[in-house]
């Protein structure tokens, strides 16, 4: 959870003081020199406010990309590592209940193994305890999503037809009969089956208990919460949604959330009251009912989710209303995507760490 100080709002001198305060220069021309061959800048300086400062004042020379992207490296650094967190843990199955779907699985199979597994058997096993399938799944080393994609006919229920081309699969698959077409590739599954022991190691295993190397090896070769971080990756545009409205909420500022960022309203919704036709704005500003100002939110865990990202901010339509993105995770502040955002959307590019900040521009964008 974030932890947030609300301040007070405060009126923003001009771009030209702010710029000639903070560098300590005479001139603009000189105050972006100064920014630009990497100069100190004075403590009391915010970067965000900064950035909306200097891209007014920007030309489209050397100098002027050069202080711009420095501003924006500062302005968008975010401390948030995905490969650090996890969100909804409450949302993983526990260890016991993947014991229970494991016997249960079993416990359907006329001879008490996997091999013995029939298709008929498989679907009655699913209906008795809906982690059948996917206990089944990940003991071969094969994600559930995908295993629907493949064998699932597309309803919610599995068939027996389904359950059939799913098994014969699996066992093929752990017991290396699986070739791929791709020189140099081998099928993915569980590095247990490596060499190709097919059903009887994962039975041994959970007779005889996993080797500890077994989990190191597989935690070296794939990554770890993968599967998770990949199901809640939206999660963090919502958790920082969140914390935005708890600020607008504290200074009495009226909004309306989309329902993509733990919002009650509906996309189209908002498209059709702000006149901008993309889902990214998912949360706007209101004023006596009317759309004052927008926000949207974009997370990049690396430079590459970024610059996608990026490219597709850059398509948002350009608005009259005031528009703010909240960027949050490690590939922002790198990459020179950004520098044509910040210049695209005024300077208003924000963090997790800057929000504060954001709240004071839209305050002074209200009054």
């Amino acid at each position: 959870m974030l932890l947030l100080v609300t301040s007070t709002a405060r009126s923003t001198p001009t771009a030209e003081a702010q710029l000639l305060e903070a560098t300590g220069r005479s001139t603009v021309d000189e105050a972006l020199l100064w920014i630009a061959e990497d100069h100190p800048i004075s403590r009391d300086a915010d970067w965000s406010e900064l950035l909306q400062a200097i891209v007014e004042l920007l030309g489209s020379d050397e100098t002027s990309d050069q202080a711009l992207r420095r501003v924006v490296r500062e302005a968008t650094v975010s401390d948030v590592d995905t490969s650090r967190i996890l969100f909804d843990p409450d949302e993983l199955p526990a260890p016991a209940d993947f014991k229970l779907a494991l016997s249960n699985l079993l416990s359907y199979s006329p001879d008490g193994t996997f091999n013995g597994l029939t298709p008929r058997s498989l679907v009655r096993a699913q209906y008795a305890n809906p982690l059948s399938i996917p206990v089944l799944c990940l003991a071969a080393g094969v994600a559930y999503n995908d295993a629907c994609q493949w064998f699932n006919s597309g309803s919610n229920a599995w068939k027996e037809a389904d359950t059939a081309e799913l098994l014969t699969y699996l066992g093929e698959l752990v017991s290396g009969e699986v070739v791929t077409p791709i020189p140099g590739s081998v099928p993915a599954r569980g590095v247990e089956f490596f060499n190709n022991g097919g059903w009887p190691v994962t039975e041994q295993f959970i007779s005889g208990g996993v080797p500890f190397e077994i989990l190191l090896a597989q935690r070296s070769g794939g990554s770890v919460w993968g599967l998770h971080k990949n199901k809640t990756s939206s999660v963090l545009n919502r958790a920082t949604a969140e914390a935005l409205v708890r600020l607008l909420t504290a200074r009495g500022i009226s909004f309306l959330r989309a329902t993509t960022i733990g919002g009650d309203s509906r996309q189209t919704d908002l498209q059709e009251l702000t006149g901008v036709a993309d889902k990214r704005v998912n949360l706007v500003i209101v004023s006596d009912g009317e759309p004052a100002f927008l926000v949207g939110f974009s997370s990049a865990k690396d430079g590459g989710t970024a610059r996608a990202n990026g490219d597709g901010l850059m398509s948002i339509p350009v608005s009259p209303l005031p528009m703010a993105f909240v960027l949050t995770g490690l590939g922002w502040a790198g990459r020179t995507e950004t520098d044509r955002l910040a210049r695209r959307f005024h300077g208003m590019l924000f963090t997790e760490k800057s929000l504060n900040q954001l709240v004071d521009r839209i305050e002074v964008e209200l009054s």
